[in-house]
């Protein structure tokens, strides 16, 4: 598993440092040191004992998972689960319909796949809130704070719908809501109509 991107190498450096497995001095030397020298970040990383062996397989398993497919020709989708298989089954359906999808499976996860440069940012979240650690809620809290995600489109897709009215007390806005199980049409179409409400945001006035 190598990686040979700059921006590959700050998508790697990004989910280990949300994590809290690496500083940011960590990360800043570890950068510096693989541009000076060439060598793979991961290789520079475990030389300089910032992380395990296992911690960097972990994070470049996590890293895969992130970034997607490249190839694929339509717009980033990234889901945030904690269920591995409702994860892969929601993002082989996007899949199938000719998106690039990252998975991520906690808060630290998505906020590496936010803040990096690689993959590129999502056209829309697709959102559990049933998430560990930091809550769904909490997660989406934090995008409605930042500048960069402030106005991205979220779909929420969970087995909680009563947490619906926390986002509502809390003026946390969202594309939609959807409760699982819900049919790989309705997710289809709901993400297309958030994919394009991020276009119509960004567009210039008076387009």
């Amino acid at each position: 598993m190598h990686v040979h991107d700059q921006n590959a190498h700050v998508l790697l450096g990004q989910i280990l440092l949300t994590s809290g497995v690496i500083t940011e001095a960590d990360l800043g030397e570890a950068l510096r040191r693989q541009q000076s020298t060439g060598e793979l970040f991961g290789e520079v990383l475990l030389a300089m004992r910032a992380v395990t062996r296992e911690q960097l397989e972990r994070a470049l398993r996590c890293q895969a998972r992130l970034r997607g497919r490249p190839e694929a020709k339509h717009p980033f989708i990234l889901v945030v689960d904690d269920d591995p298989e409702v994860g892969a089954v929601v993002g082989e359906i996007l899949e199938g319909a000719g998106y690039r999808v990252g998975v991520a499976q906690d808060g630290a996860e998505a906020l590496a796949a936010l803040l990096a440069p690689d993959p590129p940012p999502p056209a829309v979240v697709v959102l559990d809130l049933g998430l560990p650690q930091t809550s769904g809620v909490e997660l989406l809290a934090m995008l409605r704070e930042m500048t960069q995600t402030r106005s991205l489109p979220v779909v929420i897709l969970t087995g909680r719908p009563d947490l619906e009215s926390q986002l509502r007390e809390r003026g946390l806005t969202i594309s939609a809501f959807l409760a699982k199980p819900t049919s790989a049409r309705q997710l289809l179409a709901t993400v297309e109509a958030a994919a394009r409400e991020g276009v119509c945001a960004k567009a210039p006035a008076g387009r």
